[in-house]
């Protein structure tokens, strides 16, 4: 009877134990509805759409927004190198600043050249692709189906327009449009690049040409979105 009872009491020190070394990773926090919106140098603003799993956290008073989604809002580039040896056994997470570039690309005319303030042909371009987002989405979600378990998003501001063509005479309302798209899922983990080319006109949208660049990279995974490639 005492060989057990010591026992037991071993057994729940190590339970007790192993708790609280549990508990010493563990934090709480609670969900924090807001509206992130990042006021950049050059005058533009970007409000970032939330999506599920990417929710900004209060913890002890202070708003904590996911730092892929924070980093490349505010125009860096987010690099993941799982822990390893090499690494000390600790996630290496690489921010790199690259905002003049990573701007003018996100505002750039279908000609390449640079827009740093608003415009009218901004304006149509930005227009134009929340046109074509549902059916980016259609054709974006059925390519990506068989190498991630859900649907790819894609945002406008992640949509550049390459090249327009009007088919027809002068005048005359037959349009090729050609995009280049970059989906992300989660907090904004990119998932690959794709150029897709659409033909506008009176008939409606019509998929003309679809081409996959790239993607997706298990490298731009964090650990707990791994589960996410199939």
């Amino acid at each position: 009877m005492k060989k057990h009872f010591i026992a037991g009491v071993l057994c729940g020190a190590f339970l007790m134990a192993t708790a609280s070394v549990f508990a010493s990773s563990v934090i709480e926090a609670t969900i924090f509805p807001s509206k992130v919106t990042f006021f950049l140098a050059n005058g533009l603003s970007k409000e970032v759409q939330l999506q599920e799993g990417e929710e900004v956290l209060n913890y002890n008073n202070k708003a904590y927004v996911p730092l892929r989604l924070f980093a490349e809002s505010s125009g860096a580039l987010v690099k993941y190198t799982q822990a390893s040896p090499e690494t000390d056994n600790k996630h290496t997470i690489g921010v790199h600043y690259v905002a003049e570039e990573a701007l003018s690309e996100q505002t750039s005319d279908a000609a390449g050249n640079k827009l740093l303030e608003d415009s009218r042909e901004l304006q149509l371009q930005d227009m134009l692709a929340l046109i074509l987002l549902p059916h980016m989405k259609e054709k974006l979600s059925e390519v990506y189906s068989d190498v991630i378990s859900i649907p790819p998003v894609v945002y406008p501001d992640s949509v550049k327009v390459k090249s327009i063509e009007r088919v027809a005479a002068f005048r005359g309302f037959d349009f090729l449009i050609t995009i280049d798209a970059q989906p992300i899922v989660g907090p904004h983990i990119p998932v690959g690049e794709d150029v897709l080319t659409y033909r506008i006109s009176p008939a409606g949208v019509e998929l003309k040409n679809f081409e996959h660049l790239r993607g997706p990279d298990k490298d731009d995974f964090l650990p707990n979105y791994q589960n996410l490639l199939k």
